[in-house]
Formats: structure tokens, C-alpha cells, sequence
């Protein structure tokens, strides 16, 4: 095809199928044209690009819409599972309704779930659950009901526009003697956004100064109009604290359910979502899921979202072991290789390797994606665009080897008086920095301020991949006074910390008349005799130093390089373990712009 040809008239379709986070290159052939061809097209229109650039949706769509083609943007699960077929009518089985529980904080949201909890009298746990799992099942009059804790309504909204549209009926819970709150005003307009169906728990009925008929009338400027108001939204008057009410509730849930004619084909691989998720340090990657079609058995092969494993055990709300899940059941799995995130749909797969190209393909479009449309920010550059007056808030990710400091260092913060910009926390956490962090900065645009640790192996990979600025300090006030003279636009630092590599212990030799020294290999750069060191533990700095020995068998070196092993003498320090690293440094002089 000659090079003059208009892109317009090489063009052979109508209609392109795209993925979020794909290249100049991956759209070229889609749409059927020479590369070199779109990246043209791109610099006409004002971006610059190259063949295996990513493009931003939002960029994809105007080409498109430029070019006369129609853009569709699929799922993942489209791309990887295929559009699914109706399921038979005849397999269809009535299933749980799925309740989330919404409310003002002082309402008795919390008191009505034990409430609720330990009516079920079936399961025999009338002291309560002995584990709570962010979702369980009761029974009433022997028909099932799951309800889902949601930690708040933010969390209810982000299942949401993850497309997790999870939830049957939403009960909102609103106290007899306090009426609407703000927060009640949020929790019903989460309901609609979410169109789903709302009874009223109308509680506190047994308090002074309760009113049910207040409450009712201030629900009806809402568009929710009780039932004996002529409306057509059930309310419930209900005592959590004396269990006043509590079946009627229950009875009105599975009424709404039997006007919604909920069901599931139980017959095929399972599939559904993730309500929650924790890393536990003796378990690993936990997360509680719900089944919303076929059946999920001990053994399976899952991907959910990012992640991907075998399920080695599943646990009901009780924490005692099951076998199999069916729809509307929710379970704690154990046996991800990573901790997925809420919202996150989950399916059963035939094949290891294949749950692991899933999960694999998925986290490098996700990079793709993220690297297409944001860009980190250092100091530097905050600095320069507020003298530009460019930056109106700078969002900022603490680890500190404590609470403690965690806390101190948010407080110093968050009580800076500055006129030109605010600053935000966005996380404070404890421990060394990890892979997810360095994600969080590198999708809110934000710095990280670590406080007495260091990142580990992967998220220094990931810092290095993202390019997301990373502070690390031994003193707050020096972290205070560099983010105050970021803000100002005065910050321009002389100096700068320089890893030069980092060693492990392996052996612990106490040696007469010299002390301690410590068997080592260099597991990453080279390591500098005249250079500093600090120990890291488990990635918290426990101390800083420096040597007074460096020998590779019995000789004296100046350095030692990565992969071989060496002897390391400290100054001061020589409560040393096995296990514990040394990361060397230097101080660089960096120049002023």
C-alpha cells in the first residue's frame, strides 16, 4: 500500500474490541493501518507517541471518533473468559437473597447485625460468631439469608464501579430518636446510585424521644414513602438492643426477595466476588468471597483479579472448615498467591498455568494502564509547579517503623500552616515499604515518606520501574522541614543518600580480641569500605554505623561486588542476627537546578 494513502482510506472496519492500557501499535492493527501510520495520525492531532507507547482511553476514543470507527472497550473477562452463555432455565435453582446493611454510624447498624446474628437459632450460635468474615448466612424460617458488613458506604460505591453489583436489598438503618443524619442522606443515595431495592430498619423504638412517624415523614423528602404512607418502601420498627422486631425484619427481607425471584445455575464453575481481603501473617493472603453462580469446591483453581492459587481450605462465618459453596454463599479462601482487592470478580479455572497467564496478563495491562495515564511526581517537580502555581494539594504515603511515628509524623503534617498548598496522607502504615505502596503513590500521584525503613526487594523494583520519589528519613523534623520548603518552593537539596548495595547475614563469628564479625554475601550492587551502613530487620532500620573491617577470606578489600561473599565488622553496633541486612550508602552531591 503506497505511504500517501490517507489513513482514513485504509481503514477496513467500522468497529474495534480494545482492552484499557493498549499501545499505538496493538490499535494499529486492530484497525488494520501500518504503525508508522497512527503515529502519525497522533502527531497531526497534537500527541506524540511511539508504536509501543500506551495510549489513555480517553485518547483512544478520539482517534477513533476522528477516524469514523466505533470504539468498544471490553472487560477482562470478555477478553479472557469469553461472552458467557445464558444459563438453561431448567438448572436454575432459587437462591439467598444478598443484603448489605446501611446506615448513620450511631444508628445501631452494628448492634442490629448481632442482633440479627444470634436470632439465627439454627446454626446455634447464640453467643455470636466466633469469627466474623465480613459476610455471613443466617436462617429464618428455614430459608437462608447473606448479609454482607460493608466497612462503609465508600466501600458499597467502589464494589460498585468495579462493576460488582453484588447486593439485592439494602436495609438502612436509621434511629427512632435521632430521625435522618447526614450520613443516612449518603447511605440512600448509595442505594439508588445502586438500584437496588431499600426496607427501613427504623431502631432505637424503645429510647426516649422516639418517634417512628418523624422519621418516616423525613424519609418521604428522600423519595422513600413508607408503605402506610401510601408508599411503596417497607418499614420495620425494630429494637436491636432488646431484639424487638428482628423477624419482622427478617420476614420483610425475604418477601422483597420473593417479589425479586432471585436464582442461580449451581451446575457449572463457580464464579462471583470478593467482599474482602487481608494478608494474615500465619495464613497468608485471606479473602472472603461470595458465590453468585455454580459451585466453588475445596481444591479448585481460582484467578481473582491479580491474583490466582488453589484453594487449600474454606471457612464459613463460624471459621469451621466446608467442603463447597454454593450461590449467595460467602467463604473465607485461603491459598491465593496474592491478596486481591474488594470488588474483584473471581472464577474457577481447569488449569494452574492458566490461572497464572490470567493473573499475569492482567497486572502488566494494569501497569500499562496506570503508567498511560498518570505520571509521578517528584519534590523537585512540586516544587517547581508551585512557584508556577500549578499544585493545590501534594499527597503524601507515610511508613515509620512504629505507630508511633506514624501518627507524630502525620500530625507534623497535617498541622503545617501553608497558604499555597495542602498537604494530604493518603495511607500511614507500619513496616517497610512494599509493592503496594509504591502502586498506591504511583496511582494517587503521590511522594513517600518513610520514617526509619526501607522498601523491600520487590517494591525497590517497583520504585525503580515507576520512578515514584521515595523520602526516607531517621528524624521528623527533617522530613517536615523538606516538605515545607517543597511547598514554599524553596526546596533545592545539596545532598542526596546513595545505596550502593545491600548484604545479607548469613553467619555470626565471635573472633578474640576483635569482637563480632558477620559472615555475609552481597546480594545486590557492591558494598564500600569507607562507605556507611545500616541494619535493617526485617525492612526497619534498627541501627546506623559504620565498618571497621571488610575482608574477603583473610584479605583486606576496598569492596566487595554482588554474589560474593565477605566478612563485615561494625564500629559499635554488634547485636546482629542472621537473616538481618546491611544496606550501604553514600552521600552524593546533587546539583541545583
Amino acid at each position: 500500500m503506497r505511504r500517501d494513502v490517507p489513513i482514513e482510506e485504509q481503514i477496513q472496519v467500522d468497529r474495534v474490541e480494545v482492552l484499557s492500557g493498549i499501545t499505538v501499535g496493538e490499535l494499529a492493527d486492530k484497525l488494520g493501518v501500518p504503525g508508522a501510520a497512527l503515529v502519525k495520525k497522533l502527531f497531526e492531532m497534537g500527541e506524540m507517541a511511539t508504536v509501543q507507547q500506551t495510549l489513555a482511553d480517553d485518547t483512544v476514543e478520539i482517534i477513533c471518533a476522528d477516524l469514523g470507527v466505533e470504539v468498544y472497550f471490553m472487560s477482562e473477562e470478555e477478553l479472557e473468559f469469553g461472552i458467557e452463555a445464558p444459563d438453561d432455565p431448567e438448572r436454575l435453582v432459587t437462591r439467598p437473597p444478598v443484603i448489605t446493611v446501611m446506615g448513620h454510624v450511631d444508628h445501631g447498624k452494628t448492634l442490629l447485625l448481632d442482633a440479627i446474628r444470634q436470632t439465627d437459632v439454627v446454626s446455634g450460635e447464640a453467643g455470636g460468631i466466633t469469627q466474623h468474615i465480613g459476610a455471613y448466612q443466617v436462617t429464618k424460617d428455614a430459608r437462608k439469608i447473606t448479609f454482607i458488613d460493608t466497612p462503609g458506604h465508600e466501600a458499597f460505591t467502589a464494589m460498585r464501579a468495579r462493576g460488582a453489583q453484588i447486593t439485592d436489598v439494602a436495609v438502612l438503618v436509621v434511629a427512632a430518636n435521632d430521625g435522618v443524619m447526614p450520613q443516612t442522606r449518603e447511605a440512600i443515595a448509595h442505594a439508588k446510585a445502586a438500584e437496588v431495592p431499600v426496607v427501613v430498619a427504623i431502631n432505637k423504638i424503645d429510647v426516649e424521644g422516639a418517634d417512628p412517624n418523624r422519621v418516616k415523614t423525613q424519609l418521604t423528602e428522600h423519595d422513600l414513602v413508607a408503605e402506610d404512607f401510601g408508599g411503596d418502601v417497607p418499614m420495620v420498627e425494630v429494637s436491636a438492643l432488646k431484639r424487638l422486631g428482628i423477624d419482622d425484619l427478617l420476614e420483610v427481607v425475604l418477601l422483597q426477595a420473593d417479589l425479586l425471584e432471585l436464582t442461580a445455575n449451581p451446575d457449572k464453575s463457580a464464579r462471583g466476588r470478593v467482599v474482602e481481603a487481608n494478608l494474615d501473617r500465619g495464613r497468608g493472603p485471606v479473602a472472603t468471597v461470595l458465590v453468585q453462580g455454580g459451585t466453588m469446591r475445596r481444591g479448585d483453581i481460582l484467578v481473582a483479579g491479580t491474583a490466582d492459587g488453589k484453594i487449600r481450605a474454606m471457612f464459613d462465618e463460624n471459621g469451621s472448615p466446608v467442603e463447597e459453596a454454593t450461590p449467595a454463599r460467602p467463604v473465607q479462601v485461603i491459598g491465593l498467591n496474592e491478596v486481591p482487592e474488594a470488588g474483584d470478580e473471581f472464577r474457577v479455572v481447569d488449569a494452574e498455568r492458566f490461572a497464572r497467564d490470567v493473573a499475569e496478563r492482567r497486572s502488566a495491562r494494569e501497569r500499562r494502564k496506570e503508567l498511560a495515564e498518570r505520571r509521578p511526581t517528584t519534590l523537585e517537580e512540586f516544587t517547581s509547579a508551585v512557584q508556577a502555581g500549578d499544585k493545590a494539594h501534594l499527597n503524601v504515603i507515610i511508613k515509620a517503623d512504629v505507630s508511633g511515628s506514624a501518627e507524630a509524623l502525620e500530625d507534623a503534617l497535617l498541622k503545617l500552616e501553608l497558604d499555597e498548598v495542602q498537604v494530604r496522607v493518603i495511607q500511614k502504615g507500619v513496616g517497610a515499604i512494599t509493592q503496594g505502596d509504591v502502586r498506591l503513590a504511583e496511582a494517587s500521584d503521590a511522594i513517600i515518606v518513610a520514617f526509619n525503613v526501607r522498601p523491600g526487594a520487590n517494591a525497590r523494583e517497583e520504585i525503580d520501574r515507576s520512578g515514584i520519589d521515595v523520602r526516607t528519613y531517621r528524624i521528623i523534623y527533617e522530613a517536615i522541614e523538606d516538605i515545607q520548603r517543597a511547598v514554599k518552593g524553596l526546596l533545592a537539596p545539596e545532598f542526596r543518600e546513595q545505596v550502593l548495595g545491600e548484604a545479607e547475614v548469613r553467619e555470626v563469628f565471635k573472633v578474640p580480641r576483635v569482637g563480632f564479625v558477620f559472615g555475609c554475601m552481597v546480594i545486590r550492587g557492591e558494598i564500600r569500605r569507607d562507605a556507611g551502613v545500616r541494619v535493617v530487620r526485617e525492612g526497619v532500620v534498627i541501627a546506623e554505623d559504620k565498618m571497621s573491617s571488610l575482608r574477603r577470606y583473610k584479605d583486606d578489600v576496598r569492596e566487595v561486588r554482588e554474589g560474593f561473599e565477605c566478612g563485615i565488622g561494625l564500629e559499635r553496633f554488634q547485636d546482629v542476627k542472621e537473616g538481618d541486612v546491611f544496606e550501604v550508602y553514600e552521600t552524593v552531591e546533587v546539583e541545583r537546578d
